[in-house]
């Protein structure tokens, strides 16, 4: 950078720098991002505030610009942090239908294994209701919405002890 007459150093000299600063900001010592403004710019490059603000800033609408940009980021962190959210709670899901999977299966056996013996009422009251549970439990892990569930318990039953998926029955055998 060289001094001028007036003892400014030449803006068009690191414009660039200033432009870039001023946009995107700078780290501090401390890891501290700021945004300088260009009065505070001006100063630290010992440039014309005058010179900057008329030639460069004002008609390019840095202001407006660095507004734009912040928003841009905002934005990008709030996709990345929804689509980290998402995959949670897929997992979760899958993991959910998974173990109402397994669930419903160790009853379907255990009901097979009671019908060779007596089977007691209560026992038969236990199997459905665990079997309802099971399927509402696998519609939600869906995505499904049990709120405007038509069906009652009873028919989700039927539902879930309806003929197993090919892969299933070949998984039992």
């Amino acid at each position: 950078m060289t001094s001028s007459d007036n003892g400014y150093n030449s803006v068009d000299s690191v414009i660039d720098d200033i432009r870039q600063e001023f946009l995107f900001g700078t780290v501090d010592d401390e890891d501290v991002k700021q945004f300088l403004t260009v009065t505070q710019l001006a100063e630290k490059y010992n440039v014309s505030y005058n010179t900057l603000r008329q030639k460069y800033s004002a008609p390019e609408k840095w202001r407006e610009e660095r507004a734009d940009i912040k928003k841009k980021i905002q934005e990008k962190v709030n996709d990345k942090k929804t689509d980290h959210e998402a995959e949670k709670i897929v997992q979760i899901d899958s993991e959910y239908e998974n173990a109402f999977s397994k669930l419903r299966k160790l009853t379907v056996k255990s009901i097979d294994s009671k019908i060779a013996n007596k089977v007691q009422s209560y026992e038969l009251i236990n199997f459905a209701n665990t079997l309802i549970t099971c399927y509402e439990g696998e519609k939600v892990a869906h995505g499904e919405s049990l709120e405007n569930n038509t069906n009652d318990g009873w028919d989700a039953l039927a539902n879930a002890i309806k003929e197993p998926p090919d892969q299933e029955k070949a998984e039992n055998e």
